[in-house]
């Protein structure tokens, strides 16, 4: 026999503590055989829940479970110290989220058969569908990576990281890079300021495994625990500023394009998520900002006329054409807007003012006139 394949589940986790034993008991329930070996790689930074206590006493007679407990980090490192736990001899790592599940007891093992094929043998990444969007065809598209991300979308290859099945060393890799931010500044405000995206890992993957083999594998393996976003995940994306943040996307993209790791420009289909494009829902987030704060921030306006390098990242010249005509059309609307909703604020300030004076004239010679002190 072989050397055993080493599969590495990891998972950062904080305050959530209910929903990692649920995790936890869909990776206890995998059936193992010969081929392989599975570890779990836990990373736990302050979380005050009993987290730090259950993983302390964790064990499993088939998982080999790798914990990291620091309860006074800063939690936006979660991942780079679960990177940093991973041995070394693992062979690849599945990126998961502490409230997402792997959905049968036989994923791993069907994991394991798609590595064992011999066109495997140069992927450094593998995306498994989110079962609630998978056909079940069991369907394999290869490519390299920026290919796949061509043909099917950035971020829906790339953005829900307990899709991704990446090898150990480009994993450690693309983390490394991804994290430097959370480094360099710890506090979310400051990784708006300097336009750090809120999907780091994203541009990690694209940036190390651009060129590599890489598959999408349509088989229903992994979910999210929640239906719909609660209340709790809610408030982690506001305190990240999560969607100020996911704009910066195109930030990540124009670095990458500068530093030369790409070698070819993207199709328009690059842009797609869900059933949207990156763009369409940039402007809907405009627009959203312009009616609840009347106008766009400065750092907004600033993205905004930035976004028009899209244009470059472009191949075919008919579609930058379209979004360059998508983009001024945006901003002139934009800009149409703001002037008038300035006019209504000035005629508002207006009334205001003329209300006020009325006012103030009536009040003081209601008061002179009781005090007998009216003068011409």
């Amino acid at each position: 026999m072989g050397k055993k394949l080493k599969i590495a589940i990891a998972i950062p986790t904080y305050n959530r503590l209910e929903k990692l034993k649920f995790a936890l008991s869909k990776i206890e329930a995998q059936e193992i055989d010969d081929r392989f070996e599975l570890y779990c790689v836990i990373s736990n930074i302050a979380s005050t829940d009993g987290t730090t206590e259950f993983l302390n006493q964790l064990s499993h007679k088939h998982i080999n479970y790798v914990t990291w407990n620091k309860p006074e980090e800063n939690i936006y490192l979660n991942w780079r110290r679960c990177s940093e736990a991973i041995p070394d001899d693992i062979d690849w790592v599945w990126l998961n989220g502490d409230d997402d599940f792997l959905t049968n007891d036989q994923v791993i093992k069907g994991l394991v058969n798609i590595i064992e094929q011999d066109v495997c043998l140069e992927t450094s990444l593998i995306h498994i569908c989110q079962a609630r969007r998978s056909r079940n065809s069991g369907r394999i598209i290869k490519d390299n990576l920026f290919e796949l991300c061509n043909q099917l979308g950035y971020h829906e290859l790339l953005g829900w990281m307990s899709s991704l099945v990446v090898r150990c060393n480009q994993f450690k890799c693309a983390i490394d890079f991804s994290t430097y931010p959370c480094i360099e500044f710890p506090d979310p405000k400051d990784q708006v300021l300097n336009k750090y995206s809120v999907y780091p890992h994203s541009a990690g993957l694209l940036r190390v495994c651009a060129n590599d083999k890489a598959l999408f594998v349509d088989e229903p393996w992994v979910e999210p625990q929640d239906e719909q976003q609660t209340e709790e995940s809610i408030a982690r994306w506001t305190e990240s500023f999560h969607n100020d943040r996911y704009f910066f996307v195109i930030n990540d993209l124009l670095a990458i394009y500068d530093e030369g790791v790409l070698k070819k420009k993207c199709r328009l289909n690059f842009f797609r998520y869900l059933n949207y494009s990156f763009w369409d829902r940039y402007a809907t987030f405009l627009i959203q900002q312009l009616v609840q704060k009347g106008c766009l921030s400065a750092l907004n306006k600033e993205h905004l006329n930035s976004l028009q390098k899209i244009s470059e990242l472009l191949a075919n010249p008919r579609e930058a054409k379209m979004f360059l005509q998508w983009h001024t059309v945006l901003c002139m609307q934009i800009n149409q807007y703001e002037k008038a909703r300035q006019n209504v604020t000035n005629v508002h300030r207006q009334l205001i003012a003329k209300f006020e004076l009325i006012n103030s004239e009536t009040y003081t010679l209601e008061v002179l006139d009781e005090q007998g002190d009216i003068f011409e």
